[in-house]
Parts: structure tokens; sequence; C-alpha cells
């Protein structure tokens, strides 16, 4: 619960510092004059690039929360807590780890998913049931794909290199695929209940966190073995 807590504050505390960046920028703007639109030109660049980076931010700001959040996790079963402090060292000490592997989940993705989202728009789009199709393959395949990046995110999370964490994906889908699956199912039914009014709560602070802890016990059990250095466990 205290992991989940931590979370949640310094979530609010990066959505309010993105928020303050923004209205940043847009007090630059009008004081310029400038019009801040998103359409296909060259007076939109600008925005465009800003966009992106205020996204890209969010990401990388997202992965050390997620580090942190692992953690304190993986820490609490150990009968440890953690404090505000340093779940907040944890998670940027681990942020370019975890960005690299999301931008590389995310790339993956684009790649699976992209070419059946254009052949879509040039040439299936009006057809009957095409666009339900669309949807269950993109659902599919998000699924599967942030399935196997999992136990990379987690073993990144608790300290290991970037090859290392790749490397504790791949064995923990070739020797665990089934537990995986069915935890990783599990898993995914529980952070959908965190947007559910009322049962969010209980999910958040209370069914969440058993959720990931089995997912980080099965990650770092023989056969997806992570090797957590000492520096990262202060």
């Amino acid at each position: 619960m205290w992991g989940s807590f931590v979370y949640l504050f310094l979530l609010l505390v990066s959505v309010f510092a993105l928020l303050g960046l923004g209205l940043i920028y847009f007090m630059i703007t009008s004081f310029f004059s400038y019009d801040i639109t998103f359409d296909a030109t060259i007076e939109s660049a600008p925005n465009i690039i800003f966009a992106v980076v205020m996204a890209l931010l969010f990401i990388y700001l997202l992965g050390a929360l997620n580090a942190g959040l692992a953690k304190s996790y993986s820490d609490a079963m150990d009968g440890v807590k953690t404090s505000l402090l340093d779940f907040y060292y944890h998670g940027i000490s681990r942020a370019p780890v975890m960005f690299g592997i999301v931008l590389m989940r995310e790339f993956i993705s684009i790649l699976i998913i992209g070419p059946a989202v254009a052949i879509y728009y040039y040439f299936l789009m009006g057809s009957q049931y095409m666009d339900i199709a669309l949807y269950s393959y993109a659902v599919f395949f998000v699924f599967i794909i942030h399935m196997v990046f999992t136990p990379a995110l987690i073993s990144g999370a608790l300290g290991s290199l970037p090859f290392e964490s790749f490397r504790t994906s791949f064995l923990t889908v070739k020797t665990k695929i089934l537990q995986l699956l069915g935890l990783y199912i599990i898993f995914a039914f529980v952070w959908l209940l965190n947007f559910v009014p009322l049962l969010q709560l209980f999910s958040i602070f209370i069914i969440y966190p058993i959720a990931y802890s089995a997912l980080i016990v099965l990650v770092t059990e023989k056969g997806g073995t992570v090797t957590v250095p000492p520096k990262a466990r202060r």
C-alpha cells in the first residue's frame, strides 16, 4: 500500500510539473502572439516538437516511477519499507534503462501494428467488420508485446542493465510462458480495475500490489534471474 501511495503522489507531482512547463510555453507563445496549432504546416513545427518532447518526458518520468514502484514492492516482500527519498532516487537512477526498454517496446508495436493500420486506412476503410478486425488485431498484439516486455521492465527496474533485462525477458518467456501468460492476464484485468470508480482505491492499494508482486516473484525466480546490485538496493 505504501509503494502505491508514493507512486500516486509522485505521479501527481510529475503531472503538475509537466502542466507547468506547458503553461510556460503557452505564456511565451501568447507574448509573441504565436498561435498554438498542430496542422501540417511549417508554422506548427515548434508546437509539434514541444508536444513530442513533453510526451517523451512524460514517458521518461513514468519509467522512473514504475522502477521505484517495482523496488518498493520487491522490498516489501522482504519486509523492508522504501522511503519516499529511496523511491525517488532509485526511480531516477533506473529511468534511462526503463526509457530505453519502453521505446524499444513501442517501436516494435509500431512495426507490427502500423502496417495493418495503413492497409485499413488506404484499402479497407468502410468495409464491413474491418474496423472490429483492426481493433482486435491491435489489442491482441499490444497485449502480447507488453506481456513479453514486462520481465525486461521488472528486471531493469530492479537494477539490471539493458542487455541483462532483455535476456531475463527471453528466459522468462522461454521457460515460464504459461505462468507468465496466466499472471499477466490477471495483472491486465487488475490494471483495468484501477480506472473503475469506487473499485479503484481497493484495486490500487491492495489487488494491484499483489498482482504486480506475483509478476516480480515469477521474473526473479530461477529461469528469469535478476541480479540486483547492492548499490541499486540502497
